[in-house]
């Protein structure tokens, strides 16, 4: 009897390993999903890089040289220290048939004083309308003053208002690369002392200027300060230039840059610019007074 029952004992306990064998391994199957999510995470950026369209660069364009096939368009805006700009550029680029400038900039505008005239509606016309590969941008003569923001007064250079006139600044720029237009956001200029406008005010608004291109990967912020300022590193009406001529760079208001000479200089400032960062050969006029602006190979 009791051999009978040690080998029931034994069959049973051999079915039982045999059973157990043929169950599905669940467990590694489980474990297997979080590695597939994992891999699938580490694949993302890889695919995004691919096409530098997704984030544009300043270190990176893909701008073509201007030619018959390929027109450039720059738009030019800003207030009048834009209009200034957008002359002087006329003068050394505006005869280049392959380049279409839009001169586009209007006096006593600004960021500040939206309900006189609202340049975050008008700039995206204008971006409709002329779909330029480049946006060069002067602005911020009139923006020294406080502002209401949702019916409440925001008194000028508090954190408030630095916060609030950033957002719009940050505003235009997102607006140019919506469309992957590059912008070129020049610096004001230094100011005379007896001018309407204290250099301190001037060099705050800069500061949201430079800070907001860091953020934006297709602005590229170039500083005017230095550009009309004497050895002695102050504000000068007059400059001289390579051949010695002393030229007329600002106007006798202390503010505005000064026909044809200075307009010229800051528009050769920005040229020269454009040209390094896109890896560009535009030519400037041969009347243009500052050719030390311009590129390598082109007609002094």
């Amino acid at each position: 009897m009791r051999k009978k029952v040690a080998w029931i004992f034994v069959i049973a306990l051999l079915l039982g390993i045999l059973s157990f064998s043929f169950i599905p391994n669940t467990t590694s199957v489980a474990a297997k999903r979080p590695a597939r999510h994992q891999s699938h995470k580490r694949h993302k950026p890889v695919k995004h890089k691919k096409n530098p369209r997704l984030k544009p660069t300043a270190t990176t364009t893909l701008i073509p040289q201007p030619s018959a096939k390929h027109v450039l368009t720059i738009l030019s805006v800003g207030d009048s220290l834009g209009e200034d700009l957008g002359y002087g550029l006329q003068d050394i680029i505006g005869s280049d048939p392959y380049i279409h400038l839009v001169l586009d900039a209007v006096g006593s505008t600004g960021l500040a004083n939206v309900a006189y005239y609202n340049w975050p509606v008008i700039l995206q016309e204008e971006l409709a309308k002329y779909h330029p590969q480049i946006m060069v941008i002067v602005i911020g003569g009139n923006d020294a003053v406080g502002f209401d923001q949702n019916g409440s007064p925001v008194e000028f250079g508090t954190a408030l208002w630095r916060r609030d006139y950033a957002l719009r600044v940050a505003g235009m720029m997102s607006e140019a690369e919506k469309i992957k237009c590059q912008v070129f956001w020049v610096g004001l200029p230094v100011m005379s002392a007896t001018s309407v406008l204290p250099n301190t005010s001037m060099e705050l608004l800069n500061s949201v200027y430079a800070a907001e291109a860091k953020v934006h990967p297709g602005v590229i912020y170039i500083p005017t300060w230095n550009l009309f300022m004497s050895r002695s590193k102050s504000f000068t009406q007059y400059l001289k230039n390579p051949s010695g001529d002393l030229l007329t760079v600002r106007d006798s208001d202390g503010v505005h840059i000064a026909p044809p000479a200075g307009q010229e200089l800051i528009a050769s400032d920005v040229l020269l610019e454009i040209n390094k960062t896109d890896h560009l050969h535009i030519c400037t006029s041969s009347t243009n007074y500052w050719p030390e602006f311009n590129v390598s190979g082109c007609p002094s």
